[in-house]
């Protein structure tokens, strides 16, 4: 590689890896801010945060990816040009390709590795970030219950522990305000004191179930005090009752905490979890299953319909058997008649049932299979973008001759944005069923390449029609 290789190489790298690391940073915050919720008060150690952030990358590697080509690309020829170092190439008689050739063997393996990259990493990493935040979901309840705090974000109830074992697992010095009866009737309540009660304990162990849809806490040595609707004790010298324990459970539902948990088998149902190769394996499955499945129904309602002979009558006269001179309908009686029509009714109505079922049914495996070829379309959109914008960045920024982060960025956004555009909305009609999956996924691509191809052919012939200061001198000589 020749020392005007690598000039071009490094003033490309630089930009890149910049660009890349600012826009994934803010993409990750936008991602972390969506779950603080639900990480707020956990107790999580910054290295699970970290992981957490690390997964959440990969969901934004296919916008941050293009962007920071783009952007780099634009950068970089315009900075070459800024300098009159483009100039110069050309005219060592290098073309605007050979300038670009470093860049686009570059272009190359990061295409092959974007590729490996929605292929393989992609989702596994987000199969690893779904079982990441059911477990951060799933925590010890014990964690969230901070040593001479009340924690409120359980409906119904106030709780303060006064201490903690390092592990969480036993809990002392307990004391829970319940207001479960107090929500549960507030027609009736008259205070804030009403129904409500207290519960203390001098020490205490938490048990959650694995569907973690509620918590039991164990409690031992300890009283509940609890008082009365008033209406209901007005007469009554005992407004309240206390009583002691020596053991006791109180089950809390955790509705807030409900989570969907993904396993092994979501794993490999989830179109966007499958690698190319799972995604075939489904088409080819759901194609024959649909196939047997339509074969079953023709031949189910192929050999269903049949006629009654007459009222009564269990004998089944088959269509194929009666002669043709014979009108079967005319020559029955009128009870007979009468009978066949409801018996006919009857069985087309429940046809109809059944085709709506199966037509249903067919509609479902259909949406899949259609989902399936997008996600296996868009294995490869992401390696094409990368060429295409790079292409488009770079003749861009050949013919604009300006670097840094004034032009280039506007430009590079704006262009990005419409790419975006095509790309998201392609898919969302190829998702829907408005485009085939092909058409849809590759809509950005269809057409904005033409447009790549034709500003790159303009600025390897050195051509004025992107030159803005030539209009603008133009526009001056006019006046």
């Amino acid at each position: 590689m020749t020392k005007l290789s690598w000039v071009v190489l490094k003033s490309f790298i630089g930009p890149f890896l910049l660009n890349f690391a600012v826009w994934m940073i803010l993409l990750d915050m936008q991602s972390l801010w969506l779950y603080i919720d639900d990480l707020m008060g956990k107790g999580l150690e910054w290295t699970i945060i970290m992981e957490l952030m690390f997964y959440f990358s990969a969901n934004w590697v296919p916008m941050a990816l293009p962007l920071s080509i783009l952007l780099a690309s634009i950068m970089t020829l315009g900075k070459l040009g800024e300098n009159n170092e483009l100039v110069a190439m050309k005219a060592a008689g290098m073309s605007l390709f050979q300038i670009m050739k470093p860049l686009a063997f570059l272009m190359i393996f990061v295409s092959l590795g974007a590729f490996y990259f929605t292929n393989n990493l992609w989702p596994m990493a987000n199969f690893k970030l779904r079982v990441l935040i059911n477990d951060i979901q799933q925590t010890k309840a014990s964690i969230i219950f901070k040593e001479g705090i009340f924690y409120d974000d359980i409906e119904g109830y106030s709780i303060r522990v006064g201490s903690k074992t390092n592990e969480g697992s036993t809990l002392h010095d307990i004391l829970i305000y319940d207001f479960t009866a107090l929500k549960a009737n507030p027609g009736n309540a008259k205070d804030p004191r009403d129904y409500k009660r207290v519960i203390s304990a001098k020490s205490g162990t938490i048990v959650q179930n694995k569907e973690m849809n509620f918590l039991e806490l164990k409690l031992q040595n300890g009283f509940i005090f609890q008082e009365m609707n008033k209406e209901d004790v007005k007469n009554s010298k005992m407004p309240f009752s206390r009583y002691y324990f020596e053991n006791a459970a109180l089950k809390i539902q955790l509705q807030s905490f409900d989570f969907e948990r993904s396993d092994e088998d979501q794993y490999e149902k989830e179109e966007y979890l499958m690698t190319l190769t799972q995604i075939n394996q489904k088409i080819d499955s759901t194609s024959i299953n649909e196939a047997i499945k339509q074969q079953s129904w023709f031949d189910f309602y192929k050999n269903s319909f049949t006629i009654l002979r007459g009222m009564g009558d269990t004998n089944i006269v088959e269509l194929s058997n009666l002669p043709p001179s014979i009108g079967y309908f005319d020559a029955l009686v009128p009870g007979e008649k009468k009978q066949n029509l409801v018996d006919a009714i009857s069985k087309l109505e429940s046809k109809k049932q059944n085709s709506e079922k199966f037509l249903k049914i067919k509609e479902i495996m259909n949406e899949y299979k259609r989902n399936l070829l997008v996600k296996r379309h868009e294995k490869f959109t992401l390696s094409y973008a990368v060429l295409m914008l790079f292409f488009l960045g770079a003749s861009l920024g050949a013919v604009i001759k300006k670097g840094g982060f004034g032009a280039p960025v506007l430009i590079a956004v704006g262009l990005f944005l419409v790419y975006f555009l095509l790309a998201r909305g392609g898919q969302e009609m190829a998702t829907a069923g408005t485009l085939s999956p092909i058409l849809g996924m590759w809509l950005s691509a269809i057409l904005l390449t033409p447009i790549t191809l034709w500003i790159f052919y303009k600025a390897n012939k050195d051509s004025k029609v992107f030159d803005f200061d030539f209009y603008g001198k133009l526009f001056k000589r006019k006046k």
